[in-house]
């Protein structure tokens, strides 16, 4: 597929679950935020000037997820578990072992400085139960993919309804299923300092919702094959799917799809009537309040610098 012009301009190449940004953090994550990271290692790779190399690290260090401490102890934890369940899954390896390693791996997070220590805790609190947390993904995987062969992260790309960009989603298992962790929370009214994160009962929560719009994009790609989601924390799991769960059902998917389609439209309308990237961010009022702005100061620094704000 060829991405048309009115796209390229804009370094804006797909679209994806729209419930993950509101469109204004979008569109500066694609249109601004990536094309400026990529340039900035693109000097430090080819430049001799030492000042315009230190001002791409400067970038770097303050836009790339990757070097910026964006990542939190909780989001890295997930990505551990993900990790221990495809070595002991797919790979076969010892459980033993892979406990051992992804403890090993999950030390190697960069725990972030600039939210008054609440990651520091989070880190704590994840590893106590990270080991626990793999088996209980294992086992509802193994219950969940029964009879099947499991495979790994899948990318599955195409087209919603009738918009002109592909819609991407990456499932986490044989192209139908996403794992989904829970970790417990910091408090002040226990003794332990922390509170046990509960299983959802059902998907039509705020945050549940939102993995329910991420499934239905591959539902809708992959031929409306049936979606699962699996939750799981240290003391066990839940398995959801089309057979007791509204939301995962055919006619609900179908509705998500349809309104990901219309929010989609809107940014590829908003892309073609912009010609440059200045009046295409400014066309958008940042929520600063939405949690996907949940982002380090020299991130927030630079959209308010965008957006004119003080």
């Amino acid at each position: 597929m060829t991405t048309p012009d009115w796209a390229l301009r804009h370094h804006y190449y797909h679209h994806k679950n729209s419930k993950s940004a509101e469109p204004a953090k979008e569109l500066f994550d694609k249109c601004h935020v990536r094309p400026l990271v990529a340039k900035a290692w693109d000097i430090t790779r080819t430049s001799v000037d030492e000042f315009e190399v230190e001002t791409a690290w400067q970038t770097i260090r303050r836009l790339d997820h990757r070097h910026n401490e964006s990542s939190n102890s909780k989001m890295w934890a997930g990505t551990v578990v993900q990790w221990a369940c495809d070595e002991i899954l797919i790979k076969q390896q010892d459980p033993v072992e892979i406990y051992d390693l992804s403890l090993k791996k999950f030390h190697g997070h960069t725990i972030r400085t600039w939210d008054d220590g609440k990651d520091a805790r989070d880190w704590e609190i994840c590893a106590e139960v990270l080991t626990d947390t793999i088996r209980s993904s294992v086992e509802g995987l193994r219950e969940v993919m029964a009879g099947q062969q499991i495979v790994g992260e899948s990318e599955l790309k195409g087209c919603l309804f009738d918009n002109e960009l592909p819609h991407i989603n990456r499932p986490d298992y044989v192209g139908v299923g996403d794992l989904k962790t829970k970790w417990p929370t910091q408090s002040s009214t226990t003794k332990s300092g922390k509170r046990k994160a509960s299983l959802p009962k059902t998907l039509d929560g705020m945050f549940t919702i939102n993995n329910v719009f991420q499934v239905a994009g591959g539902w809708y790609i992959n031929g409306r094959k049936p979606v699962w989601l699996l939750y799981a924390n240290e003391d066990g799991y839940a398995i959801f799917n089309q057979d007791n769960c509204e939301e995962l059902q055919p006619e609900f998917l179908e509705q998500c799809c349809q309104k990901m389609s219309v929010h989609h439209r809107a940014i590829e309308n908003n892309l073609k009537a912009h010609a440059d990237k200045e009046s295409l961010l400014l066309s958008q009022a940042p929520d600063f309040d939405h949690i996907s702005w949940s982002e380090p100061p020299g991130v927030i620094e630079e959209a308010k610098r965008i957006w004119g704000i003080r």
